[in-house]
């Protein structure tokens, strides 16, 4: 399967709705390629069909390309197929990858407007000056502007990929992911949809019947957040020694304090299937929203910024001309 968070809603809606009106998974998968999907899916659907009849299971099956199957997905499959419950868990991937698609496409959106403000500052700040009394050649202006753009893109590859390499290493370290998280509103919106994937993951091994201390393990694994994975340990801990959870989760300040006190009265009163769904929709939400926020917030300081730099590039560029002319007429 193609890596976009669209094709992957797109992918899992459908598959939801065929194992929803009753279909086996077999069935599903045999509606599904004669849809005219992309190669990628085919090509997934095709592995889970030779898997299955292999004797694997639904989720080693789905598994045998680890690159186009996130670890989210693999825990909320396999959570839905102990527990025959796997309509509901492709659900949760497909409003899952809805939302992230939906904040991805305002992002991209909102980046437009400043990158094309950015490269009208590029060009600000090279040919004019050389328009308006510089020695340089035609060819030489252009070719400062293109170096200029040159430089300007590889810097945002290399930001890019050391971003991704940062991002990476977060699920595996609290203390760099709680740094990230400090970020306005980028933060924010990572730590509403980690606690979304904890959730999921969460309620989907409820409704499986799955131990408790696997339940907790998964889900913390599953969230992509190097603080959730430490108090998850911990978690893991308390779950061993047969103890509640509930106190458990108020002590670790990896969690909202309101979400800890329900998990701790929905164990209580034994509604904690029913809680954890409605935790698992409420978190998508909160993440769908602060990533819009950050969809609009993160374009308009870089906008600020490059209008800073545009002003800053206009004023030399008078500066130095009026400095010029100055010169000419002593």
């Amino acid at each position: 399967m193609t890596p976009g968070a669209a094709s992957k809603h797109q992918f899992y809606a459908e598959m939801a709705k065929l194992l929803g009106a009753g279909f086996d998974i077999r069935k599903a998968a045999g509606v599904m390629e004669s849809t005219g999907l992309p190669a990628a899916q085919v090509l997934l659907l095709k592995d889970l069909t030779e898997g299955l009849e292999a004797g694997e299971s639904i989720t080693d099956a789905f598994a045998r390309d680890a690159g186009a199957v996130s670890g989210l997905e693999r825990s909320m499959i396999a959570a839905g197929e102990r527990g025959g419950k796997l309509a509901p868990a492709f659900q949760h991937l497909a409003d899952y990858f809805g939302m992230v698609a939906s904040a991805r496409r305002e992002m991209v959106k909102g980046m437009i407007y400043p990158m094309v403000v950015l490269h009208l500052g590029i060009f600000i700040g090279t040919v004019p000056l050389s328009i308006m009394g510089d020695e340089r050649t035609a060819g030489e202006v252009a070719g400062g502007f293109a170096i200029s753009l040159v430089v300007l893109y590889v810097g945002a590859v290399v930001l890019f990929f050391l971003g991704k390499i940062v991002l990476k290493k977060a699920p595996d370290s609290a203390k760099l992911d709680a740094a990230i998280n400090r970020i306005p509103w980028i933060g924010k919106a990572r730590k509403h949809m980690a606690m979304s994937r904890f959730c999921k993951v969460y309620h989907a091994c409820l409704l499986a019947g799955i131990s408790m201390v696997e339940t907790v393990r998964v889900s913390a694994d599953s969230s992509q957040s190097g603080v959730l994975r430490r108090a998850g340990e911990r978690l893991v801990t308390v779950a061993k020694e047969g103890n509640p959870l509930g106190p458990g989760f108020i002590a670790e300040g990896a969690f909202p304090s309101d979400f800890s006190r329900s998990y701790t009265t929905g164990e209580e009163a034994g509604t904690l299937d029913t809680d954890m769904g409605n935790w698992s929709r409420l978190f998508q939400e909160k993440a769908e929203g602060a990533m819009k926020l950050a969809a609009v917030m993160v374009p308009k300081v870089l906008y600020f910024c490059i209008m800073a730099y545009v002003a800053w590039k206009i004023i030399g560029f008078f500066t130095g001309y009026y400095s010029g002319l100055e010169a000419i007429m002593e």
